[in-house]
């Protein structure tokens, strides 16, 4: 006799190698895969009733001691496989108490993604960013360019202005000013055929300035504040990264206790912008939790630890946080000697999610991602 424990991400592939037939293998990674959510704001009725159907179903649901006598708090923890929540949400869409709700929230959060992970490489053409071996400005950032276009990275993601916590906003003419040697020569050598080049920028007249010279998408950290970088990606027909941030970037770490729930909010942030969006007719979105922006330590870690929880808006999540202060916080180490705090989060943020990764250091990312593509 001979017993192997596998890890639960191996066993579609397990199933595979053993040739169980096609409806097989559909059932058994249903019942592979496992689920959890937290719940709150259901009554002590409709928590009673979600424990019942999840463990009718083979599943489970942890609530407080006190909730069999209708004390505490209004708080539940749903566990289940994919295959048991699938029978559990068919049985709340009968009942009521606000369970045909929390029904097609559920169901969301059954939706599927498989979107292979992409490099988003950046060049910074300030003399302020927070990592001062990524600022390059004239000749250097064209061959910055160069280099990356040689390595087959995925995205190039340029800015003119730095959005590290605490720095002043510039206006767009000074932004423009930096970035036109850049634009001048990705538009005069047609370098938009060979990748996608993203601009990182607040401004919707620098946003406009890029995209007329060939750039494909927009990284707007402020979040799509300003209604006129809207428009600007509509009339482009733009790819947008829209990031979860609060206030500018000089005051924004004074807000990072400025929420009711984390990710509640973030969840309303993005369902409103996501829909003033939509409206304009764009519908080319990635998500970004906006690591380090209006965030602490904890906060930061708990987005990247349930970063999954955001793939129920159906849209690719991008993850930035390399070399962030978080990193440094928890290892003691300075900007320059955060790679490998920054390639540990960043392979945790895959594995719970992301598909996009921001980063300074394209060769050491490129090599964990064949790592990571190879275990998969």
């Amino acid at each position: 006799m001979r017993v192997q424990r596998i890890h639960p991400q191996s066993i579609p592939q397990k199933i595979q190698a053993i040739g169980t037939d096609s409806m097989g293998k559909k059932i058994m990674n249903k019942k592979a895969q496992m689920l959890s959510f937290e719940i709150s704001g259901l009554s002590f009725e409709a928590v009673h009733i979600l424990k019942q159907e999840a463990l009718s179903a083979g599943g489970d649901c942890a609530t407080p001691k006190e909730t069999i006598t209708h004390k505490g708090e209004h708080i539940a923890l749903l566990i289940a496989t994919r295959a048991q929540l699938e029978k559990i949400i068919a049985k709340l869409s009968m009942q009521p108490f606000g369970l045909k709700a929390l029904k097609n929230i559920l169901q969301q959060h059954l939706k599927t993604h498989s979107i292979a992970p992409s490099i988003m490489a950046i060049i910074n053409a300030t003399p302020d960013s927070f990592y001062e071996y990524s600022r390059v400005e004239g000749k250097n950032a064209l061959k910055r360019i160069d280099t990356l276009l040689e390595k087959e990275v995925d995205i190039i993601d340029i800015g003119a202005a730095s959005s590290r916590p605490g720095s002043e906003l510039i206006e767009s003419n000074e932004e423009i000013a930096r970035l036109k040697p850049i634009a001048e020569y990705i538009a005069t050598h047609k370098l938009y055929e060979k990748v996608c080049f993203s601009i990182d920028t607040y401004n919707p007249q620098t946003a406009d300035y890029a995209l007329s010279n060939g750039f494909k998408m927009i990284n707007d950290v402020s979040g799509f504040s300003n209604g006129q970088m809207i428009q600007v990606a509509a009339q482009y027909n733009a790819r947008v990264v829209l990031m979860h941030t609060k206030g500018i970037p000089k005051t924004m770490q004074s807000l990072t206790h400025n929420y009711t729930h984390l990710f509640n909010d973030i969840d309303c942030f993005f369902e409103h912008k996501i829909a003033l969006l939509n409206d304009a007719g764009i519908t080319d979105i990635i998500l970004d939790v906006g690591f380090g922006f209006a965030k602490d330590t904890l906060q930061n870690l708990a987005l990247i630890k349930d970063l999954a929880h955001f793939l129920h808006f159906g849209f690719p999540l991008l993850i930035g946080a390399s070399r962030k202060n978080t990193i440094g916080e928890i290892t003691g180490r300075d900007t320059q000697n955060r790679l490998s705090g920054t390639l540990a989060l960043h392979l945790f943020a895959l594995q719970n999610g992301a598909s996009i990764l921001r980063t300074h250091d394209e060769d050491e990312h490129i090599d964990m991602l064949k790592i990571y593509k190879a275990m998969q």
